[in-house]
Formats: structure tokens, C-alpha cells, sequence
């Protein structure tokens, strides 16, 4: 049994430590905003953020996460718009929209971040 931080609700899940974040996310927590793309952590649609690190889900295994909070596509979306990335630095195509928009939401977060 593990407790997940997903978009500021923690969650209870019952799965093994070495599932992969993103099939816990989708099937057992009901989000589809990270997608499943490529499966080896290369096309960035699986992307979300972990304490303000975009991470690719599809090969980050649950028991890595500990008591990290993880931001989805979803969670992003119920932010303020002045925290939201901005919509000129999203490239067409679906997949790339969504690797760059967590990409761009965890630079704004390092950014926001003191040293």
C-alpha cells in the first residue's frame, strides 16, 4: 500500500513499488493527462512533476515517488493562470504539447524556487 501526493489529494493505492507511475495514474487513479507514448521515457506524454521535477511516469516506479508531490496535466490546469505555462511556448501535436507544458510548468517552478 502506498500514499500518493497527486495534485495536493493524497491517495491510497495497492500496488506493487515497481508499477509504473503512470499506469497507477490512469488506472487506479482515473487521470488522462499524462498519456502513455512510447513506453521507454523518450516522447515526454507521460510527463508530470514531481516536487516541481518533470519526470517521465512510464518508467518511474511508484516506490521511487515517497512522499513527493506529484502535478499532473489536471492539477496544472486548477492552478491560478499567472503559475500556468503560456500557451505561445506549445508546439502543435498532442504528445509534444503535453511533454512541453509540464516541461515549461517545471522550469517556471526552479525558476520561482531561491537558491
Amino acid at each position: 500500500m502506498a500514499t500518493l501526493n497527486v495534485n495536493g489529494k493524497p491517495h491510497q493505492v495497492d500496488v506493487e513499488p515497481d508499477t509504473p507511475l503512470l499506469y497507477v495514474l490512469r488506472d487506479n487513479l482515473g487521470l488522462h493527462g499524462p498519456k502513455f507514448g512510447c513506453g521507454l521515457a523518450q516522447c515526454g506524454s507521460c510527463n508530470v512533476l514531481i516536487d516541481g521535477k518533470a519526470v517521465r511516469s512510464c518508467t518511474y516506479a511508484v516506490g521511487k515517488v515517497g512522499p513527493g508531490k506529484i502535478v499532473t496535466l489536471e492539477g496544472l490546469a486548477r492552478r491560478p493562470p499567472s503559475s500556468r505555462p503560456g500557451r505561445a511556448i506549445l508546439p502543435s501535436g498532442r504528445f509534444v504539447r503535453r511533454s512541453r507544458t509540464i516541461s515549461a510548468a517545471a522550469g517556471r517552478t526552479r525558476a520561482s524556487s531561491p537558491p
